[in-house]
């Protein structure tokens, strides 16, 4: 069709539509739940009173999806428009409500600041930051590389419009799953003119909400707008006692508009601050292992504490065998010298540990309530964003020219305790034991007779010289101050002092962006036509990941530091955040610098075969380039795979694909048009945050070289579509049917605390139906079903969760290592490189992310109470049903289905001067998962859940003018 790498043959297989692969080997809509079934009878009941009244048109929904307003009934593409009155009706207040009302969207929380997005299957597969998502996000037509779009709240909005399927030929940057575009209202200079909103509910929620339209002249308007929200936690931190996530958010948007004959510009400015205690997980779930193999058992998951003895101590001692036995050593000769009996004080949690307690969570204090935790401290975020469009069209008669410049900024700063758990095991005496040793001298040559290892080199001290070394001893008094504690920043900027295992979560992203883009729409009165245009995207991020614990204590100071890196050895105890400073930094994913410049041409040509037949070819080719400037520091002085250089390392990647679609439109009837549509879409590869002399990639090593990058994704797509307005035009009732041959899929999982992306081949059907319907002037019915099967080709990888790959042996844990149990016959001598598993296939297994089904139901019933004042009654359900949430499709992945049901009642004016709501969300107050990330073996295989919010409700009033 369009040339492109790694193209594989085109294999349409529609007899599969209805072949779903579900989860314990159930087929998608198998039973229908019992709520769902109340519902539909429900609707049943309604539908079969008597209609008094005479059917009512639906009102025309006007969608710009095509770059030009249509009819969304005209528009052959799939989707999905909401205005403000339409959102605030259906309780859409954010965007993670959007997928209550879009077939086959699935939106839940991100486990680093953000949000995964995901229609049809398709989402952000890759993970770190030269990782593109398949769905993009614009503002007023202005794509957004990053978005804090999942914090927000709708406000002032003329509409949402989500586009389901590949999108290219018509948009800036291209993308594999869809669209989501936000269009703020504009100025106009019809009148002046406002509205004012407030809301309280509980959890102690108020919320004001309010614009203002004013015109300056006949040509130039102005318009303000803006919200503000404060509200308690949904989740109690029993251990503070304080209730956390919480919202404290506001956000504001000025615009100016100047109108002219010919001629229409607008401007918008945009800002959102965010200062509070948000959750980017609110719960931490494991299955805990009692042997501190893997920290957690790869079954089915359960709310008990990881087991530390399996993580990040133990995987330095699996990873180098030196360092295991160097420490050994060192403490054995501590211990000679101090006559303190600290005995074999190995890192590998298979050997028993005299100096710290085997497991410090062995007392679970996890609560098994969803909406409890047992924290150390309470978690902070600050987020902000500043967006910036200019939008300028003229009008030349027979073509529009269109000028489209975007400028956007974001920071984030989010801190959370890392395990979630407080410790049950102290470490007072271990620490005054350090204390102790801050006056222990150099260790003597004459210990180890005429043999000293080049692991102790820089603990002893110089026969020659009589240069101390610069471990724990030679008059370093900095240990000393571990009879106090050790020295921990919280969120706050405090400074405190702990006696136990505390770990501080922090991720950090400062973005910013330009993009420009330049069309051209003809408007000629023959049968061709055409759009084109261009596109340009600048984007920088630094980004940090980093985990610092108190439990690192041990080998940061046991092992030697990087003194080119760090040039004060023994760091800054009084400031725990400083990168000298050996007692607290776990690992730093480290980005300083991230660049995405891209470039586009794209374009369509329309041609009117027939008064009802219309062609459309639309081409596009993309040209990207990524650099990075980079590192991963991981126990302070030591890099990627242990004793590597901590220098930045600079990676590129560049690509350049030409794609395309073409798609035939008929209109049956004037109320009937079918469409049909193949296109080829394609999406960035990048570089893996690893440098190219990690053991991970490097081939010196036993590495993989191919994993220093991922390939770029590419899709080959079929799809069917139906739209029709029915019995006088009170229904609509649309329909589409789709196959995506999927060729190097991105898929990510995490390995020594950092992301490795892949590629593998996959295929994807579906289908969705859409229903709305007008049986009387009062009533308003709507209904979407989404059916989706993915399925995996011909791939198989390790499983960090699961290594052994669910196969028992009676072999030996190899290499001092955990996370592994060798098979039978299979060890290997110190010095060698340990098989981190055994590879599991994934071949016919279902994407992560992408439900077999899910269903919406909406009903809407206004009564005139009076002349004056009208009531109207509404209620929406949704179900999704259980899907996995990674690749390897284990127990311990599925995410299992859920329902939400919310409801709402109106009284206004019938001018629409004023209006009162009372509203309720979740009404049957389910704490369901909506979904969750695994950590790595380093961090004890712990899981992260995104919880659905709890029952909310309030009352609203508001006024327009």
């Amino acid at each position: 069709m369009f040339s492109k790498t790694h193209r594989r043959e085109n294999t349409y297989n529609f007899g599969k539509f209805f072949h779903f692969n579900n989860i314990r080997e159930r087929r998608a809509m198998k039973y229908v739940p019992n709520k769902l079934a109340a519902a539909v009878a429900l609707m049943s009941g309604i539908c079969a009173a008597p209609i008094v009244s005479a059917q009512t048109q639906l009102e025309e929904v006007i969608v710009t999806a095509t770059k030009t307003e249509t009819s969304i009934q005209d528009t052959p593409i799939a989707v999905s428009a909401f205005s403000q009155d339409q959102l605030d009706s259906a309780l859409i207040n954010d965007t993670m409500n959007l997928q209550f009302n879009v077939p086959n969207m699935l939106m839940t929380k991100g486990n680093f600041t953000g949000s995964d997005i995901r229609i049809r299957g398709i989402g952000a597969g890759a993970i770190g930051s030269a990782g593109d998502s398949g769905v993009g996000v614009h503002v007023n037509g202005v794509y957004l590389n990053s978005s804090r779009i999942f914090e927000t709240q709708f406000y002032d909005t003329e509409r949402v419009e989500v586009l389901r399927g590949p999108q290219g030929t018509l948009y800036g940057r291209n993308t594999t799953g869809g669209v989501v575009n936000i269009l703020t209202a504009k100025p106009n200079s019809d009148e002046l003119s406002g509205n004012i909103e407030a809301q309280v509910g509980n959890y102690n929620s108020t919320q004001f909400k309010g614009h203002i339209n004013v015109p300056l002249t006949d040509s130039l308007s102005f318009r303000a707008a803006g919200f503000w929200l404060d509200r308690d936690g949904f989740v109690e931190n029993e251990y503070t006692g304080n209730d956390i996530d919480d919202r404290e958010m506001y956000s504001g948007r000025l615009s100016l508009r100047w109108q002219g004959e010919n001629t229409d510009i607008n401007l918008m400015a945009n800002f959102f601050d965010e200062d509070d205690t948000r959750a980017r997980s609110q719960k931490q779930a494991c299955n805990k292992d009692p042997d501190a193999v893997l920290g957690c058992l790869p079954g089915k998951l359960g709310y008990g504490s990881a087991n530390s003895g399996a993580g990040i101590a133990a995987e330095l001692g699996r990873t180098n065998g030196s360092i295991l036995a160097g420490s050994n050593q060192v403490m054995a000769a501590i211990g000679a010298a101090t006559g303190n009996a600290y005995g074999n004080t190995a890192l590998g949690a298979n050997v028993a540990n005299s100096f710290f307690p085997a497991d410090d969570f062995a007392q679970d204090f996890n609560p098994d309530d969803p909406r409890k935790v047992y924290m150390d401290f309470d978690p902070k975020y600050r987020s902000d964003e500043t967006i910036i469009s200019l939008d300028i069209m003229h009008d030349f008669g027979s073509f529009t020219f269109t000028s489209l410049t975007g400028i956007a900024q974001s920071t984030v700063d989010s801190q959370e305790d890392y395990e979630k758990s407080v410790p049950s095991e102290g470490w007072d005496e271990v620490l005054q034991a350090y204390a102790d040793l801050g006056n222990t001298p150099a260790l003597p040559y004459e210990l180890f007779a005429d043999s000293v290892p080049a692991s102790l080199a820089p603990f002893i001290t110089d026969v020659a010289t009589g240069v101390p070394g610069v471990g724990l001893w030679a008059g370093n008094p900095n240990v000393q101050r571990f009879a106090q504690g050790i020295p921990v920043l919280l969120p706050d900027g405090e400074t405190v002092n702990v006696f136990n295992n505390f770990g501080v979560d922090q991720s950090e992203n400062d973005t910013e962006q330009v993009s420009q883009e330049f069309r051209i729409s003809t408007n000629f009165d023959g049968d061709w036509n055409f759009l084109v245009g261009a596109f340009y995207l600048d984007y920088e991020t630094e980004t940090h990941y980093v985990v610092r614990s108190s439990g690192l204590v041990h080998p940061g100071l046991i092992l030697p530091i990087n003194p080119a890196l760090y040039p004060a050895p023994f760091g800054e105890p009084g400031d725990p955040q400083s990168e000298t400073n050996p007692y607290m930094l776990g690992y730093d994913n480290d980005t300083r610098k991230y660049e995405l410049e891209t470039w586009a041409i794209f374009g369509e040509t329309y041609w009117n075969v027939t008064d009802r037949l219309t062609a459309t070819l639309g081409l596009r080719y993309s040209d990207e380039e990524k650099n990075g400037k980079q590192r991963t520091l991981y126990v302070t002085f030591l890099d990627n795979a242990l004793g590597e250089d901590n220098g930045f390392f600079y990676p590129q990647y560049d690509s350049q694909e030409t794609t395309g679609r073409f798609n035939l439109t008929y209109d049956v009837s004037d109320d009937i048009m079918v469409y049909g549509t193949v296109a080829t879409s394609y999406k960035s590869g990048g570089f893996n945050p690893i440098s190219n002399t990690s053991s991970l990639v490097d081939p010196a090593q036993g590495g993989n070289p191919d994993l220093a990058n991922f390939e770029p994704e590419f899709i080959d797509s079929l799809e069917l579509g139906i739209k029709t307005t029915l019995l006088d035009g009170s229904m609509q009732l649309n329909a589409t049917a789709f196959y995506y041959d999927y060729s190097d899929l991105q898929v990510s999982k995490i390995v020594q605390v950092t992301s490795i992306n892949e590629n593998t081949d996959a295929t994807i059907m579906g289908f969705e139906g859409e229903l709305l319907w007008a049986p009387t002037a009062n009533l308003r019915l709507s209904a979407n079903i989404a059916l989706l099967d993915s399925e995996i080709e011909d791939f198989a990888t390790i499983d960090t969760a699961n290594p052994n790959g669910d196969d028992t042996t009676d072999g030996i844990i190899s290499c001092f290592g955990n996370n592994y149990l060798a098979p039978n016959g299979e060890t290997c001598a110190v010095s060698s490189t340990l098989a981190t598993g055994v590879e599991i296939s994934q071949d016919g297994n279902s994407i992560g992310g992408s439900p077999d089904a899910s269903v919406n139901l909406g009903i809407a019933y206004t009564i005139n109470v009076s002349s004056g004042l009208d009531l109207t009654l509404a209620s929406n359900y949704y179900w999704q049903d259980e899907y996995y949430a990674r690749n390897f499709n284990a127990d311990r992945d599925i995410v299992d289905s859920w329902e939400v049901w919310n409801a709402s009642a109106r009284l206004e004016s019938t001018d629409g001067s004023w209006y009162a709501d009372a509203w309720i969300k979740n009404i049957l107050d389910e704490d369901y998962v909506t979904g969750q990330y695994l950590t790595s073996a380093v961090s004890n295989l712990f899981t992260n859940q995104f919880i659905l919010d709890p029952q909310t409700y309030g009352v609203t009033l508001g006024y327009n003018w």
